[in-house]
């Protein structure tokens, strides 16, 4: 399925931001593995962190206009989490010295922003597309035959 650009930004170099967010979450959270305290919440963001990147990639591979709104509704909340569980760290003053931290709090809230338009734009021209070509089949059935 083909996706036009969202707010200046292609789907080849959202690609490589999802990308890019996925492995920092990954280097971000894997020291802080070692300590069990830690293990709920960084294994929830390492798996809605690395989930954007990986649903994402599903949504540019969907079979059908439908799935591609779809997977793109499922990006929109790997990455809403993924700024959630940050917030959190954030608030809680948790994990917010080491590396990455702040880039990855930025990028997850620009990704949500991102990915929400994206996926209200497919919906709604997936909408549109869906009672037009219901209007032309209804159109289609009141010409008489001759």
């Amino acid at each position: 399925m083909k996706a036009a650009a969202v707010l200046g930004v292609t789907p080849q170099e959202l690609d490589a931001r999802t990308h890019e967010f996925a492995r920092i979450v990954v280097l971000f959270c894997t020291p802080l593995l070692d300590d069990h305290k830690n293990w709920e919440l960084v294994r929830q963001l390492m798996k809605s962190g690395t989930a954007v990147n990986a649903n994402y990639g599903s949504a540019r591979e969907a079979r059908s206009r439908d799935e591609f709104v779809a997977k793109l509704g499922q990006v929109v909340d790997d990455a809403s989490e993924s700024w959630r569980w940050l917030r959190l760290f954030r608030d809680s003053k948790r994990f917010v010295e080491k590396e990455h931290f702040a880039w990855l709090l930025q990028e997850a809230e620009e990704l949500t922003k991102i990915f929400a338009k994206s996926h209200q734009t497919a919906r709604l021209n997936n909408e549109k597309r869906k009672a037009d070509e219901k209007a032309k089949r209804h159109q289609n059935r009141r010409r008489p035959k001759k």
